[in-house]
């Protein structure tokens, strides 16, 4: 079976996600924030609070990593495998104030050691609250692009 899985990913796709078959890095990203936080709300609304909170957590990544792709600052095979650093470069670059970067990373760390890996439980609150925090931050970022219109949310 686990030969089978990595054969299928040595090959070309096929038969793409909706939306994600563009040819820039950037828009790759903003499209995959779209689809993971629209993935997010759904979740939400079906009671997979743990999959709806962790698909809102990467959309907002996502979001940060396609302006920063669009303004340059990273290139699709340099983005950072870390979380803190992508929301550390967005601070850097002005997409928000560094006390919002900080309280970002607080909360996903908090949410991450707590609830994803010990003993905390996701709620339908907590997992309201952080896809709207996404949607926001969602629309602050694209706020800062000449590309917004490429966004696919519903």
């Amino acid at each position: 079976m686990l030969e089978r899985a990595e054969r299928v990913f040595e090959r070309e796709a096929r038969d793409v996600e909706d939306h994600l078959d563009v040819s820039s890095a950037a828009l790759l990203q903003l499209r995959k924030a779209c689809r993971l936080l629209q993935a997010a709300e759904r979740l939400h609304r079906d009671g997979y609070y743990t999959l709806g909170i962790e698909a809102a957590f990467v959309s907002m990544e996502r979001t940060v990593e396609f302006r920063l792709l669009e303004q340059g600052i990273f290139e699709s095979d340099t983005l950072p495998q870390n979380h803190t650093d992508v929301y550390e470069t967005g601070a850097d670059e002005g997409l928000y104030s560094e006390e919002f970067r900080t309280r970002l990373e607080n909360l996903w760390k908090d949410y991450r050691s707590k609830t994803y890996y010990r003993d905390g439980l996701a709620s339908a609150d907590r997992a309201a609250r952080v896809t709207e925090l996404a949607r926001e931050l969602h629309r602050h970022v694209l706020g800062f692009s000449h590309q917004g219109y490429e966004c696919v949310c519903e």
